[in-house]
């Protein structure tokens, strides 16, 4: 059939910002007249993007079966082999991209598609120091990436850290952005505080990720239980509930749920500053979101973080994803607040020089050298109109 094929290898959530590049690109893709098939997990509701995908003629395949029983599926993938695979074989792609949520869940792919012949790219969003894989499973990751014509990452510590993890200098290894939900000139005004300083906590849910029971922590200290200011969690996740019920448990009256964020840039109208405690990340799309809305970071020192965001200068960053390390870099903002206004305008334009106003764009420019001549072409031609 020919044309290109986007894989996500997520599994276990209905959508989050590690599957906005390869769903942005591949609908750029296809609205340029590009043959394009997407296979995801499956979910028991499309995604919008999804929705996007399938009206632009985007030929997307689910390989779960709706039972969506991981365990059925591991049995039947010993079973039968590669045959979750052999949507290859129908599909049969000139190129693939293969987007990982994490910097080796989609090995398998790789080496599927270096058995067909199909050239193809590596996408990674996230990495973690707290997962090695052992010696007969790294040997298998480090060839399946050999064959990749380009692996992009989306910070430069995480490409760092996976050459420690696999021992592999990864000579083809890249940069790109994530693309973002606000405008590139967000200019939201700068809230009052009434007395009362208010901050974002803004991602999914899971504090195995993102760290919110060690902001927790935190405010449950008696130093910020008697400070005027408001957190305010927004998102959802697979520990909604039973964050919820900490929050009640350790009586953080300084704590509110906002729900699902619809509208990123009324967040930042009404919040001074972002404070993200995560533990494991890529490049988090809030901070590059909050940072363009002119807004300061308290953040850990994980993956791409301290990338953007300069200590002191833009923004907090706390030595490590721990209670007392949040706690240290939250005081020294604290003492600051007065200046965060002007270090907020320092975070946008440290944003606008390290992340360009079109992701999408500067992705696909990076991957047309790599690509078949007819799909190439397709893409010069759509991305001029």
């Amino acid at each position: 059939m020919g044309g290109i094929a986007f894989i996500s290898t997520m599994e276990g959530y209905f959508w989050g910002g590690s599957e906005e590049l390869w769903s942005r690109a591949a609908l750029r893709l296809a609205q340029s007249r590009v043959t394009v098939g997407a296979n995801v997990t499956h979910t028991a509701k499309t995604p919008p993007r999804l929705e996007e995908l399938i009206d632009a003629g985007c030929q997307v395949t689910w390989r779960r079966d709706p039972e969506n029983n991981p365990l059925f599926h591991r049995i039947r993938r010993k079973l039968k082999g590669d045959g979750v695979y052999q949507w290859l074989d129908t599909f049969q792609p000139d190129f693939a991209v293969i987007s990982q949520g994490g910097n080796w869940d989609g090995y398998e792919w790789m080496r599927e598609c270096t058995r067909r012949g199909v050239p193809f790219v590596t996408i990674a969003q996230a990495a973690t120091e707290t997962f090695w894989p052992r010696l007969e499973l790294s040997c298998a990751i480090v060839s399946a990436y050999e064959a990749a014509q380009a692996c992009f990452f989306v910070s430069e510590r995480n490409v760092a850290l996976t050459r420690r993890q696999l021992v592999q200098p990864f000579p083809r290894a890249r940069v790109v952005r994530n693309p973002f939900n606000v405008s590139y000139d967000a200019a939201p005004p700068w809230p009052s505080t009434d007395g009362v300083w208010r901050l974002a906590c803004v991602g999914r849910l899971e504090p195995h990720f993102k760290g919110q029971d060690i902001l927790f922590d935190v405010l449950g200290r008696d130093t910020w239980r008697r400070r005027p200011i408001e957190v305010t969690l927004f998102g959802s996740g697979p520990n909604t509930e039973s964050l919820l019920a900490l929050k009640k448990m350790m009586r953080l009256e300084n704590v509110t749920y906002g729900g699902v964020a619809e509208d990123i840039e009324a967040v930042w109208a009404s919040h001074h500053a972002l404070v993200l405690p995560s533990r494991i990340e890529g490049l988090p799309l809030v901070i590059v979101e909050a940072m363009l809305c002119g807004r300061p970071c308290i953040v850990t020192d994980v993956a791409g973080n301290a990338e953007l965001v300069q200590d002191n200068v833009s923004g907090f960053v706390a030595a490590a994803a721990a209670p007392d390390c949040l706690d240290e870099a939250m005081e020294r903002a604290w003492q600051r607040r007065d200046e965060w206004r002007q270090m907020g305008q320092a975070a946008a334009r440290r944003v606008r020089e390290m992340v360009p106003r079109d992701p999408i764009g500067a992705f696909l420019e990076q991957l047309r050298p790599l690509l078949p001549t007819t799909i190439a072409t397709k893409i010069t031609t759509g991305m001029t109109q």
